[in-house]
């Protein structure tokens, strides 16, 4: 598989993994958006979306909806961002394909301003449905 030894992703270690397929992982964000932000990669050094073939995509996505399972279970949201930045004009600092997989919580403040649109467009409070 295909390896870079600058990428900080590529460094990961099996212990750091919540979830581990053929040929993808998740682990946690290290500057999480809100509790229990994963980053989903393949495992293969992969700059973009783009470059990831078929078969990781198809992981990729199932792996999205594993995780999802796993914090609806562990943390209890009440909504996600699922956000993948492709290329540095589209907010990619880690060129290394990546999902972002961010619960949301209502009435919680979010740390910092992420690389994900809208985020901060989420009401403070939940809306009355009728």
């Amino acid at each position: 598989m295909d390896f870079d030894p600058n990428c900080v992703f590529c460094q990961k270690q099996s212990s750091d993994f919540v979830i581990e397929g053929d040929l993808c992982v998740a682990f946690w964000d290290i500057h999480p958006v809100s509790k229990g932000h994963l980053l989903i990669v393949p495992k293969r050094h992969v700059a973009q979306i783009w470059d990831a073939t078929a078969s990781e995509k198809k992981e990729l996505g199932q792996m999205a909806e594993d995780a999802k399972k796993l914090l609806d279970k562990q943390f209890k949201p009440d909504g996600y961002n699922v956000s993948i930045n492709s290329g540095a004009a589209a907010g990619q600092s880690v060129f290394h394909c990546h999902i972002h997989l961010i619960p949301r919580y209502w009435n919680k403040v979010t740390k910092g301003v992420g690389a994900v649109p809208g985020q901060f467009l989420v009401p403070k409070q939940r809306p009355e449905f009728k």
